[in-house]
């Protein structure tokens, strides 16, 4: 049940943990290719257990055998994108909803919400900054970690290395690209978490006076200032400030300190109150606009 936006804010952040998890597995599994990948190296090309750069560099052995690891990386990164892609429209289109059914419960006005098109969500969840797009990021990671893993391999032939080392260096280095990629999953699905937010606001403040509040999740890991920004509400133009900076929202000060692995969310007061669903709220449900319902209810009634 959507009772409030905290509640859907829980709901957001357990897709995340889902993503995240999902991102674990295919790194896990790719981690497990490439090991037997090399395992097999040593296999073939190892003598007494020590393989040399000058033996693996014979008949475009190295060449073949990297061409095999960029492969994998184009099908594995492919893999991730989609993945991320999934979440960022998942979470603008559950936020969206979610957040228009509690607006017009509590300001009991048909604010003629629909059902938002796959075209207008692809144009609301895409970053502006082009080098910041997931496309773009996740091309970048790629690159890094084919780059990464050819230098390890390389040292590690040059030093001459047992396979349990190389392991060791090949494993530290996919994780490492796994741990970047559980951040952007977050970084942009927190993102696309407050224009989604922002969007049905839109919507709302043609109705009523919609007020922004900015809330921090406040724990041992969160940033001091997102601390001091706990509670803020927005000035009159819609901005949040902290030491001259400004922003409409979580995760939109374009400053990687600012921005990365944020947990923060956008709270939005409906005519001064925060909307929250109970049954108490209408007196007689029969004559009201938007009745006490769930929002699986609220949502049939919407059209495309």
């Amino acid at each position: 049940m959507t009772r409030s936006q905290q509640e859907i804010d829980v709901l957001l952040d357990q897709m995340i943990e889902d993503a995240e998890d999902a991102l674990d597995q295919a790194f896990s599994e790719r981690l497990k290719d490439i090991l037997s990948q090399i395992s097999g190296m040593y296999q073939k090309y190892a003598t007494r257990g020590e393989l040399s750069y000058t033996e693996l560099n014979k008949f475009n052995r190295f060449r073949q055998e990297m061409q095999m690891i960029v492969e994998q990386m184009d099908q594995h990164y492919e893999q991730v994108t989609k993945l991320i892609q999934a979440l960022m429209e998942t979470t603008y289109i559950e936020n969206y909803l979610r957040s228009a059914f509690l607006y017009e419960y509590e300001s009991q006005i048909a604010m003629g919400f629909t059902i938002p098109a796959y075209q207008v969500i692809q144009q609301a969840i895409i970053n502006p900054i082009a080098r910041l797009t997931l496309p773009a990021l996740m091309e970048a990671h790629r690159s890094e970690i084919v780059r990464n893993i050819q230098i390890e391999i390389t040292q590690g032939l040059m030093a001459g290395e047992d396979y349990s080392r190389m392991a060791t260096r090949i494993e530290k280095r996919v994780n490492f690209s796994r741990n970047k990629a559980r951040r952007v999953a977050r970084t942009e699905a927190g993102r696309v978490q407050t224009i989604s937010r922002l969007d049905a606001a839109e919507v709302a403040g043609k109705f009523v006076e919609m007020v922004k509040v900015w809330s921090s999740t406040l724990d041992m890991h969160t940033r001091n200032s997102h601390r001091e920004l706990d509670s803020q509400r927005a000035d009159r133009e819609g901005y949040f400030h902290f030491k001259g900076m400004k922003a409409e929202g979580p995760h939109l000060w374009g400053r990687p300190d600012m921005d990365c692995n944020c947990r923060c969310s956008l709270l939005f007061s409906v005519d001064g109150r925060m909307p929250e669903l109970r049954r108490a709220r209408t007196a007689d449900e029969k004559t009201a606009v938007i009745p006490y319902q769930s929002y699986n209810t609220w949502l049939a009634s919407l059209s495309v």
